[in-house]
């Protein structure tokens, strides 16, 4: 803090040290009072300086990587921009000091189709490699595009996630493309031990990604229902619950359905 302070005050500004963590961001409340600060920084042309709280963080509610990080106050402020820095030049489809024939990728235009070997660890100037790079690059680019641009779908991204849904391809168009509710008859796999209310991954026929939502019902309660009409819920759950298991008000998307659109029709 001491080098920024030094550093911005050569230029006259001032700035400010901001502590998150996760646990902040996805408790709604929390969230917005975070918003409000920044919100009121930047109005006195306060440039503030984020890094996570690690002396209350616990394991399971952290960042874990300053990309992520980044990631997720470019989502809070609703910026424009977001620049990663990183000590290679390029993406690449596969790490260019191990493999000869590694290829540059100079634009993503989307990434659930994105062909680059991430495996590679952080190096002593980085700690998550180009891997946190492209799981920050996918939560900042849905914050930025039209479906994830109110409030309550941005605050959707930085929930902890607690499970998956796999779906069908019906269901997958449905809430992707036609911006449905998601019901138990298009879930065809269910992963993880999660409560109603928590946040869970979306995934499509191939298991990847596409939007996260919270849920109605438990992981124990999906099992049951998966694959059925909301009119046997009451047979095998014992009680009638609401007929979608993410509400789209909950939903938010991570890739850009047009795109996928377009690659279906060619």
């Amino acid at each position: 803090m001491r080098f920024y302070d030094d550093f911005l005050s050569s230029l006259g500004l001032v700035c400010a040290q901001v502590l998150l963590t996760l646990d902040n961001l996805s408790d709604r409340e929390q969230f917005l009072n975070a918003r409000n600060t920044f919100a009121e920084l930047l109005t006195y042309n306060v440039v503030p300086i984020v890094n996570e709280n690690d002396t209350v963080a616990v394991r399971e509610l952290r960042f874990g990587d300053n990309d992520t990080l980044s990631a997720q106050v470019a989502t809070l402020v609703e910026a424009d921009w977001l620049f990663l820095m990183t000590d290679v030049d390029c993406l690449y489809t596969a790490n260019p000091k191990d493999d000869p024939n590694a290829q540059p990728i100079s634009d993503v235009e989307d990434f659930a189709h994105l062909n680059a070997d991430t495996k590679t660890k952080g190096t002593q100037w980085g700690t998550g490699g180009m891997a946190t790079k492209l799981t920050a690059g996918r939560i900042a680019v849905a914050a930025g595009c039209t479906m994830a641009g109110r409030g309550q779908k941005r605050w959707l991204l930085m929930v902890p996630l607690r499970g998956s849904l796999q779906l069908d391809v019906g269901a997958v168009r449905a809430v992707q493309m036609h911006k449905k509710s998601l019901f138990a008859a298009g879930i065809v796999r269910v992963d993880g031990d999660f409560a109603a209310h928590d946040a869970v991954s979306l995934l499509d026929e191939q298991g990847i990604e596409f939007g996260r939502g919270l849920v109605n019902y438990s992981a124990d309660e999906l099992e049951r229902v998966k694959g059925k009409a909301a009119k046997e819920f009451e047979r095998e759950l014992g009680y009638n619950g609401p007929d979608e298991v993410v509400h789209r008000e909950n939903l938010a998307m991570l890739t850009d359905p047009h795109c996928m659109h377009e690659e279906d029709e060619h």
